[in-house]
């Protein structure tokens, strides 16, 4: 793999020096490499040597020249039927507009002025030896990009029994901050309401920490939003759960959304076995009524730029946190002078 790695460096390098410069590169990765690089008794879905994944490397390559990349398997070429060839010219022609034209293949309406969303999700360094924890924070505005932010090492991380990171009150308030800069930074102003999705529940500290860095903020809205609950609903018709369908619990403000299901605009269900629904939890840190909140996270899984499909399961706050996270957890990543907020550099 390092090899391979080596030689689509070399190749970008070349690309980043002509005077014309690309709006993306295509890598086509080679069946022989694919079978070289997969590790014994397992599917081709996903390139690793030692921890290190391909992918993300060459991704990394990419936004060190400045260049997004598209990278094409030999799966993705391996044709069948109509509809698959239909889905991924698709998937291809929304990918590389995006990455061609530097951002925004479609915008929202929905998203007010001074209104600020992030999504927050958490990686380990596989270079450091201290087993170093950075924040991978999507941040949304405007309603047309995703920005990503890289924290700095986060200070005093605890995990509860199911291995998820909690912060310090001193990280928390330190990713609060930087959020609210760079928001400040774009806009001139604070924002007067600022949403933080995050996939665990929230501890007192965390709350404390932003509540200190979000001083001067109107209204502060802490979501916790969980994929896999212990629930599902199956209603008296032929297909699943139709996507939008909410259960809650008021005693506990506890939610469970559909956020895959029938949908009636295709008057089908796209997606293979029962859809279930994600957990959604507001903290007590939460100045907005729980349906705006859901109406809202229902929004968001479809502001995905990686897919053209109708819609995905999670919001992307947390999604593209999410994939960033693993992107930025590779040995590369010291080695860019500068890690960059586009998201078209990751996906």
């Amino acid at each position: 793999m390092e090899r391979f790695l080596k030689l689509v460096r070399k190749d970008i390098e070349i690309i980043e020096r002509d005077s014309v410069q690309p709006n993306a590169i295509i890598v086509c990765i080679p069946q022989e490499v694919m079978d070289a690089c997969t590790p014994e008794n397992q599917d081709h879905a996903r390139i690793q040597s030692e921890g290190s994944d391909l992918r993300n490397r060459i991704k990394l390559i990419g936004m060190e020249a400045r260049i997004p990349t598209q990278l094409i398997k030999p799966s993705t070429l391996a044709i069948r039927t109509d509809r698959q060839r239909a889905s991924r010219a698709w998937n291809l022609t929304v990918g590389l507009l995006y990455k061609s034209q530097r951002g925004h293949p479609w915008k929202t309406r929905q998203i007010e002025d001074g209104h600020c969303y992030a999504g927050l999700s958490f990686y380990r360094e596989r270079d450091e030896g201290d087993d170093v924890i950075r924040a991978a924070l999507a941040h949304v505005f405007h309603g047309r990009d995703h920005i990503i932010l890289q924290s700095d090492p986060l200070p005093d991380i605890t995990e509860d029994e199911n291995g998820s990171p909690h912060l310090s009150y001193e990280a928390a308030k330190q990713v609060g901050e930087q959020i609210l800069e760079y928001y400040e930074a774009q806009k001139g102003t604070r924002p007067s309401r600022f949403v933080l999705h995050k996939p665990s529940v929230f501890w007192k500290e965390e709350r404390e920490g932003l509540l200190d860095a979000t001083d001067g903020v109107r209204d502060l809205d802490l979501v916790w939003v969980r994929r896999r609950p212990k629930i599902r609903l199956f209603p008296p018709t032929d297909y699943p759960a139709m996507r939008g369908t909410l259960l809650s619990v008021p005693d506990d403000d506890v939610h469970y959304l559909y956020t895959s299901g029938y949908v009636p605009e295709e008057t089908t269900y796209q997606g293979s076995g029962v859809p279930s629904p994600i957990e959604i939890r507001p903290d007590k840190i939460c100045e907005t009524p729980s349906l705006e909140i859901c109406k809202e996270i229902l929004f968001f899984t479809k502001l995905d730029w990686n897919t053209s499909d109708y819609a995905i399961r999670m919001p992307a706050t947390v999604s593209v946190a999410k994939r960033v996270g693993t992107i930025l957890s590779e040995v590369d990543t010291e080695s860019i002078s500068e890690v960059r907020p586009q998201y078209f550099y990751y996906m």
